[in-house]
């Protein structure tokens, strides 16, 4: 019809999304928010979410609430829902949003589309990942425990980064480990001349460091499995992956609601063993070991 706009079409992590908003401000704002996930080869059913404008913003801070296949978002002018029965969500937001594609994202539409995508093939991970080669390097660890400002060092050095803190893992039709390009979270004093964004991150104030634009589909189709440590001195040794598959099970709160999913996801990427790093306070030299000491090890993995 004559001046329809048409839904948002897009391949995120290789499963098609149609994202359907009548106001041109809102649909741009997403557009841009979703610029690294163009129309592509996608598979199954298309995830869907219905957007619009609607009231002023409120005071009342964000809440999630999920119970079973729902998620219910609300707070601060926002009014959403999602249901992974029918792979569809829709959500009301305030027109200050409008031209703010990062905070549409960070506070709204994330929420959605992720609750989603992880009932439908791709299983979320607690850890961070770059790329090492062809071979998803996964940086796994309880809060606190690094990741991000390995991510960081890694980005420094160049190397393609996929997350600092959550990856999703594809079993079917085979295993593929899928980023979600967002702002690296570190704190103030670890990114020093940084000037942009700041944000809190379960309470605490970080930088936001953007990540360069990928290239590619930020996915890699092999793992390696790294879990983290602290200590005084650095080292990076196998363990089995017995041990690691034991670690990757004490799903913190939010990764338990797939347990199941979980325990598959994280065979699939222990079954050709794991290292462990002792990270001292010096991650550029470790990430230089894990380049140096495991460079060969994930080049070799069938």
């Amino acid at each position: 019809m004559p001046g329809q706009i048409l839904p948002l079409a897009l391949s995120i992590m290789g499963r098609p999304v149609l994202i359907q908003a009548e106001d041109p401000a809102l649909r741009a704002t997403l557009a841009d928010a979703y610029a690294v996930w163009p129309a592509g080869p996608a598979d199954g059913p298309p995830i869907t979410l219905a957007m619009r404008t609607g009231s002023a913003a409120g005071s009342a801070p964000a809440r999630i609430e999920v119970e079973g296949s729902r998620l219910i978002l609300t707070g601060d002018g926002i009014d959403g829902w999602a249901d992974a029965s029918t792979l569809s969500a829709a959500c009301s937001v305030p027109e200050s949003l409008c031209g703010q594609p990062a905070r549409l994202a960070e506070e709204v539409t994330d929420t959605l589309l992720l609750f989603l995508l992880t009932r439908s093939g791709r299983v979320p991970m607690h850890a961070a990942a770059f790329v090492c080669g062809t071979v998803a390097v996964l940086l796994a660890g309880p809060s606190g425990s690094g990741k991000s400002t390995l991510t960081l060092a890694a980005m420094s050095r160049g190397l393609r980064i996929l997350s600092d803190d959550t990856v999703y893992i594809q079993l079917q039709p085979r295993l593929r480990i899928w980023g979600f390009p967002r702002p690296v979270h570190v704190f103030p004093a670890d990114a020093p001349g940084f000037i942009g964004a700041t944000r809190l991150r379960g309470g605490k104030l970080k930088a936001a460091i953007l990540t360069p634009p990928p290239r590619e589909p930020p996915v890699a189709d092999q793992a390696a499995v790294v879990l983290l440590e602290r200590g005084k001195n650095i080292r990076l040794e196998p363990v089995a992956a017995s041990v690691a598959t034991a670690e990757l099970s004490r799903l913190e709160a939010g990764f338990d609601l797939l347990a199941r999913e979980s325990a598959k996801a994280i065979e699939a990427v222990t079954a050709r063993g794991a290292w462990r790093l002792t990270l001292a306070r010096d991650p550029d030299r470790a990430i230089e070991t894990i380049i140096r000491e495991l460079g060969d090890a994930v080049r070799q993995i069938p």
